[in-house]
């Protein structure tokens, strides 16, 4: 990689010296001919990193370890309305100098079930209401994509509080019930199977679905994907997810399109190599 006074620098903050993505972003950016390098910059005090990213006129920032710091707003000029209405800043754009904060996850998730399928028409039964549904939820409305969604959670009180903002929300209810339900698409946007260890998802669960969805990525063959594999159901892992919020982070950071099979090599060698 040559480094001039061209290259996009682009920062990783966060609260101490973790790697993890460097050894994707840069490999794909050589790969890719793009003339970009992605930086580690820590320190447990957001302000200094946002100083520092305008001193040096930093392209960007994916904000790895402050997304959800309550600090962090009042440092930009800027929130975006998907940011603001998830609670959760992802990444950091320098546009002239004006600083503007913004959320990857929804727009990555959906991303990432288009890679399978459309979802025009279609049930989605998801499961999770935490950044990542709200930030997919949010991105379905504003795509105007017209599908239902059966919503569940641990705590049903919370899936009511999305089902009232959202009016393609068709029906909401707890794990117990999710027998009790079919649809097209299955969606897990929780960490069961992955850092939760007790799985609720069992096969005559998920062969009621043609396309599975697992957000979980600390593995990717967790036990939601292997069981949809042992059923020949079309899947999209954690590791595609990581790809596609990777390249909604670094299309609006180089301001290139970012080829998501190209990328998806670089996950899958990186995210070998730092999750265990």
């Amino acid at each position: 990689m040559n480094i001039d006074v061209n290259t996009k620098l682009i920062g990783r903050f966060h609260t101490q010296a973790s790697p993890r993505g460097l050894n994707i972003y840069n490999p794909y950016f050589e790969e890719a001919g793009i003339n970009a390098v992605y930086l580690l910059f820590y320190n447990t005090d957001p302000k200094v990193l946002v100083n520092g990213f305008r001193a040096l006129n930093l392209a960007g920032a994916i904000t790895a370890g402050f997304e959800s710091n309550e600090e962090l707003p009042g440092l930009l000029d800027e929130v975006d309305d998907s940011a603001k209405f998830i609670g959760r800043i992802g990444y950091i754009t320098n546009e002239n100098g004006k600083l503007v904060g913004h959320a990857q996850g929804g727009q990555g998730m959906l991303r990432t079930i288009k890679s399978i399928t459309s979802l025009e028409n279609k049930t989605l039964v998801v499961v999770g209401t935490g950044n990542i549904a709200k930030g997919l939820f949010f991105a379905i409305e504003q795509e105007g994509i017209n599908c239902s969604v059966k919503l569940f959670n641990r705590t049903e009180s919370k899936a009511q509080e999305l089902k009232n903002s959202f009016s393609f929300i068709d029906s909401v209810g707890s794990l117990e019930n999710l027998r009790e339900v079919d649809g097209d698409i299955f969606v897990n946007l929780t960490d069961i199977g992955g850092s939760v260890n007790d799985y609720s998802y069992s096969s005559d669960i998920i062969s009621k679905f043609e396309y599975i969805v697992d957000v979980t990525f600390e593995v990717e063959e967790t036990p939601l994907v292997k069981t949809a594999r042992e059923l020949n159901k079309k899947i999209a892992t954690g590791w595609d997810m990581f790809t596609f919020q990777g390249q909604v982070c670094l299309e609006a950071l180089t301001g290139q399109s970012v080829d998501p099979k190209m990328l998806r090599k670089h996950v899958v060698n990186g995210l070998s190599e730092t999750v265990k």
